[in-house]
């Protein structure tokens, strides 16, 4: 796009178009799971959540996919299932059940949890960056109908598995798990549970400490590194997925493209003529296109392409779309929710179907995987319409 002359000053359009906030709060994050990860924390969590859900294969699920959606609302949906998938598969294996619900759930529960905060899922932090949305406001708004819908998950995949689930779990095979086994050194784990906390309070606070989310992410980061891995900090960068942060400059110089041509505006105009220039109408739309298209295709270019949309309505119809917060939430619903449709709505169902194969040799095929998701998504989706319509509107 830049040399075919589409922007008139290239680092005007840099700084214009790519939305630094977004890049760098994935860094810092992505810097400070990789580093936390290493000392242990989330192999103790999944222990833990064994010995205090060890009544019932209902009791472990519900347990399992609720921590699941818990962390991914905290640190990326990826990390969460490259963390809990082995741990899982090591629960099921020593107490030999089918692993098939609990990866299932797993899935489901990491891309709703997501749904919950800005850090929680890629299109959220897009969201909050380009709305000015902090992060207790953004929780207070998507929290509720977040663990609303974890629950109504929890319930149907719970019917869906009824026979799988029915079992009772072996006491003495479950003692077998030490939580402390998953500590590599003392210091860093509890290091760790203190810069966790020290994340969650900075992140509530932002607000009122007058900190950009980026600015926080990287803070704690290389604070992380700092303290924790200061000898190993190349081997830490190399995990830094820095083919997505290329991915997201690129993307935003494209949509800036789209910005700087009009086409967007076309879209936006063409979008509120279905709507019929109405803010609940126009809302209404936005979580069941968001929810399908995030099915079929990756959500953050989708989300990077609706993001200018959205903020263009107010230059179309100031009076009707004077506030734009009820559509930043349903495009967050819509996007986030819609990646559970299929096998390959989000990274997170890739990965941990992809592991499920390597490690049991087992497998869901699309369309059986389509066929528990279907009802539990649209439902999902049915339940944030009213929600956004009751509570936002």
């Amino acid at each position: 796009m830049m040399i075919l002359g589409i922007f008139e000053n290239h680092i005007e359009a840099i700084k214009n178009y790519v939305d630094v906030n977004t890049i760098y709060l994935l860094m810092g994050m992505m810097i400070f799971v990789s580093v936390i990860r290493k000392k242990g924390l989330f192999e103790y969590l999944g222990i833990v959540t064994l010995k205090v859900f060890q009544k019932n294969g209902y009791v472990l699920y519900f347990g399992l996919t609720f921590i699941v959606a818990l962390l991914s609302a905290i640190i990326d949906n990826v990390t969460t299932v490259l963390v809990f998938v082995p741990i899982t598969l090591a629960i099921t294996d020593t107490l030999d059940v089918d692993p098939l619900p609990f990866i299932f759930g797993e899935i489901m529960a990491s891309n709703i949890g997501g749904t919950a905060t800005i850090i929680g899922d890629p299109p959220n932090i897009m969201i909050a960056s380009a709305a000015g949305l902090n992060f207790t406001e953004f929780f207070i708004n998507n929290g509720p109908i977040s663990f609303l819908n974890i629950f109504v998950m929890q319930l149907f995949t719970i019917l869906l598995f009824k026979k799988k689930l029915n079992f009772k779990i072996d006491r003495e095979k479950v003692k077998s798990f030490d939580p402390n086994s998953a500590i590599k050194n003392k210091k860093g784990f509890y290091i760790s549970w203190l810069l966790l906390i020290l994340t969650l309070l900075l992140f509530i606070f932002q607000h009122q400490l007058e900190m950009e989310s980026s600015t926080i992410a990287l803070f704690i980061g290389f604070l992380a590194l700092l303290i924790l891995d200061r000898n190993e900090v190349e081997e830490i960068l190399k995990e830094v997925e820095w083919g997505t942060i290329l991915f997201f400059f690129g993307l935003f110089i494209m949509t800036g493209g789209l910005v700087q041509t009009g086409v967007l505006k076309d879209l936006t105009q063409i979008l509120v003529n279905i709507a019929g220039n109405s803010m609940r109408s126009f809302a209404m739309m936005l979580i069941g296109v968001a929810g399908v298209i995030s099915g079929f295709v990756d959500n953050i270019p989708f989300t990077a392409t609706l993001i200018p949309v959205i903020k263009n309505l107010q230059h179309i119809n100031p009076s009707v779309f004077s506030d734009l917060n009820p559509l930043w939430y349903s495009l967050s619903l819509g996007a986030c929710l819609g990646g559970n449709f299929t096998p390959i709505g989000a990274s997170a169902n890739i990965i941990a179907l992809a592991m499920l194969k390597q490690f049991k040799n087992e497998e869901i095929k699309f369309l059986e995987f389509f066929k528990y998701s279907f009802f539990i998504v649209t439902i999902n989706l049915i339940l944030s319409a009213i929600y956004v319509e009751l509570i936002l509107i």
